[in-house]
């Protein structure tokens, strides 16, 4: 659901020069990407130059992955999937991780701060990186 955040509100980061979408700025239940389009209270996943925010692709929190979720990522083909999970790191369970790499495609956790300051760099790279950015709620 895109809404404009109240003035003053969350972090704005740098601009890139880039035709991939990443997160410009974000706060609390909100991203902005550098496209100007902004999506607040929903989970998004971005890859180059695409958004969705799908839920049979991507569920509403970190906790709600699946099996079905990783699938439809790696049916993508990214070379990294990174996922920003909120708040605060949280990790995959080893079996996840394994089930990534065996596929030859790295795999990351961070809180979701880190994850749009590290994709914004992979995204002007034109690198083929899948990111997840569960909100921040706080």
């Amino acid at each position: 659901m895109q809404h404009n955040p109240p003035p003053g509100s969350g972090s704005t980061m740098q601009k890139e020069t880039t035709d991939n979408l990443h997160i410009k700025g974000y706060g609390p239940h909100f991203f902005r990407l550098n496209d100007e389009t902004e999506w607040h209270n929903t989970a998004i996943l971005l890859q180059n130059r695409e958004i969705i925010t799908d839920h049979e692709i991507i569920p509403t929190n970190f906790e709600a992955l699946t099996e079905a979720h990783f699938e439809a990522w790696t049916a993508r083909k990214p070379t990294v999937i990174l996922i920003g999970t909120g708040n605060q790191m949280q990790f995959l369970e080893p079996k996840w991780r394994a089930y990534f790499y065996q596929r030859g495609i790295g795999i990351e956790t961070m809180a979701t701060e880190s994850l749009c300051r590290t994709f914004a760099i992979l995204a002007t790279e034109d690198r083929n990186a899948l990111g997840v950015f569960f909100p921040i709620t706080e």
